[in-house]
């Protein structure tokens, strides 16, 4: 049976924020950022549309290496997050509330699409992340590129955490339950914290492909040709990889 309510319209708040901003140094986003052009090929003055953008983190280094940023996300709260940092570094950024679903943008608008993070799993259904990609191409401009970066099911599913627990530098301690359905492809973790007298529990699902599946959708979405890496450093794409990132083209 489907959720009721769709797990990712309330997670993505201010608490997922403090728990998440810190796990993520700027100088491992700047090798990212790097990386990115380097896999696409950017030019100065490209423009990129970041999405979803989360808090800006990659979207605001897009605009700070001249490149024509846009993010977009669901997230209210992100969103702001992101707004506050354009402006407090006088980045030209713009950002726009909107499900990666049903974009608000014109066709044909973006020299290259970033979704990574595993973002592409959010929806669970190859039916819903489809629609994500077929929306990436349609904004796309004949020639331009998405750049789609996931976890590997492959290298996950050889060492899948169960149980996982970390402690952030402001003291608050994170204990981590996760569960896999091996036939769905889906992963449900539940996460509790606790800093002093507060505390709370957010739940999130995710779906994990393999290669082959994110290829299958890449292509029934109407890209190609289609190039893949193990990791931002441009390696191969093999079993053990780290992450998958597809490098698709939209055909001109």
């Amino acid at each position: 049976m489907p959720d009721p309510e769709p797990w990712w319209r309330g997670y993505f708040d201010e608490v997922f924020f403090r728990l998440h901003a810190d796990l993520f140094a700027e100088e491992d986003s700047r090798v990212e950022v790097s990386a990115m052009r380097d896999l696409l090929g950017l030019p100065c003055g490209a423009r990129v549309l970041d999405v979803p953008c989360g808090w800006g983190r990659h979207t605001l280094l897009l605009a700070e290496a001249d490149h024509a940023a846009f993010g977009a996300d669901i997230s209210e709260p992100l969103l702001a997050q992101a707004a506050a940092g354009a402006r407090a570094a006088a980045l030209p950024v713009r950002f726009a509330g909107a499900d990666m679903r049903a974009l608000p943008f014109r066709a044909g608008s973006f020299d290259a699409v970033l979704n990574v993070f595993t973002s592409l799993g959010l929806f669970l259904t190859d039916e819903e992340d489809g629609r994500v990609l077929r929306e990436a191409l349609r904004v796309l401009r004949p020639g331009g590129t998405l750049l789609l970066e996931s976890m590997h099911r492959d290298d996950v599913m050889a060492d899948y955490a169960e149980r996982d627990a970390w402690t952030l530098p402001d003291g608050t301690r994170v204990q981590v339950r996760r569960r896999f359905d091996p036939v769905a492809g889906i992963s449900r973790e539940s996460l509790r914290w606790r800093r002093g007298d507060e505390s709370g529990e957010k739940r999130h699902a995710l779906r994990l492909r393999t290669a082959t599946e994110i290829d299958g959708l890449l292509t029934a979405a109407g890209f190609g040709p289609i190039e893949y890496y193990g990791d931002w450093d441009g390696s191969r794409l093999e079993r053990r990889s780290p992450r998958l990132i597809a490098v698709a083209h939209k055909p001109a």
